[in-house]
C-alpha cells in the first residue's frame, strides 16, 4: 500500500500540541499536521491568546474571543465551526447565518453485529491507484454533481491524498468502489471514521465491512475508534450501534457563513 508524506504544516503552539486529546474536534490540530492539508491562525504564537484551526470544512476556536479580529475568522466562513459559547456574540457579528446542530460522539465499545465473509472480503484498503475509483464513486454517490471531491475527502484535500492516505478502506464490487470509510480526522491517540456509500449498494453489510475492516486497523495503530453523527441521522447512528460504537457525549455545532 502507498502512503505519501504530506507537506509540512508550520508547528502548532506547544500548548496545543500538548493537551488532553479529546474525541471529536479535539483531533483537528494532530489532523492538520498529519494530512498536511489545512492550518492555524494564533494571535501570538508564543502566548496564545485566541487559535483557529482549519481544514476542510472544520473550523475549531479555542481562547480569548477578543483577541481574535472579525476580519480574519471571515476568511473562514463557509464551515462548521466547534467553538465555546463565549465565542457566539463574535460569529454573530461576523457572519450573515449562523445555524446550530447537535452532534452525537461515540466511542467504539463492543463487538460489532457480524458480517458474512463473503461481504468481508470484498473490502481491502485503498491505495494511491483508487484515486480513478474515487473519482468515479463520488460522482455517483451524490445527490448534486459537484467539481469539487466527495465530501467525504475534504479534510485530506481531494481524493488522490485520501486514497493515498493509509486512512481509507473500501467494499470493491469488481472495479467499483461501492461503500468507502476514511479517518475524517486522525489524531495522536483517535481516528474519527467517515462512512459513505453509492446508494446503488446501500442494505448490504458494505459500509458495516468496511467499519469493522476501519476499526481493526485503527486498533492495530493503537488508536482508539471513534465516530460522529447529527442527532438528526438516524441511519448514521444506527449504523454505529451495528459496529460497536457507544454514544459518550453531545456536542454543538454551528454551521456559518457567509461573511458579512
Amino acid at each position: 500500500m502507498s502512503v505519501t508524506t504530506p507537506p509540512p504544516v508550520a508547528p502548532l503552539p506547544a500548548t496545543v500540541r500538548s493537551a488532553a486529546e479529546r474525541p471529536g474536534a479535539g483531533l483537528l490540530p494532530a489532523h492538520v499536521l498529519r494530512s498536511g492539508h489545512g492550518g492555524w491562525w494564533a494571535d501570538d504564537p508564543g502566548a496564545m491568546g485566541a487559535l483557529l484551526v482549519h481544514c476542510g470544512p472544520e473550523r475549531l476556536l479555542r481562547g480569548d474571543p477578543a483577541r481574535l479580529d472579525r476580519d480574519v475568522l471571515a476568511r473562514y466562513g463557509r464551515g462548521q465551526f466547534h467553538a465555546p459559547e463565549r465565542f457566539l456574540p463574535l460569529l454573530g457579528r461576523t457572519f450573515s447565518h449562523l445555524t446550530p446542530w447537535v452532534r452525537v460522539l461515540h466511542v467504539h465499545a463492543e463487538r460489532p453485529r457480524p458480517v458474512s465473509r463473503h461481504i468481508a472480503a470484498w473490502v481491502r484498503p485503498l491505495d494511491a491507484g483508487d484515486e480513478p475509483r474515487l473519482d468515479h464513486f463520488a460522482r455517483r454517490s451524490t445527490a448534486v454533481p459537484s467539481p469539487g471531491p466527495h465530501w467525504i475527502a475534504e479534510t485530506w484535500g481531494g481524493h488522490r491524498a485520501l486514497a493515498a492516505s493509509g486512512f481509507a478502506w473500501g467494499a470493491f464490487l469488481g472495479p467499483y468502489l461501492a461503500s468507502l470509510v476514511c479517518g475524517y480526522l486522525v489524531g495522536r491517540e483517535h481516528l474519527d471514521l467517515a462512512v459513505a456509500t453509492d446508494p446503488a449498494f446501500r442494505r448490504l453489510d458494505l459500509a458495516l465491512a468496511c467499519v469493522d475492516a476501519a476499526t481493526a486497523a485503527a486498533r492495530d495503530r493503537g488508536l482508539t475508534p471513534t465516530w460522529s453523527a447529527p442527532r438528526s441521522n438516524g441511519a448514521s447512528r444506527a449504523l454505529a450501534a451495528a459496529a460497536g460504537f457507544r454514544p459518550v457525549r453531545q456536542e454543538l455545532v454551528y454551521w456559518a457563513g457567509p461573511a458579512l
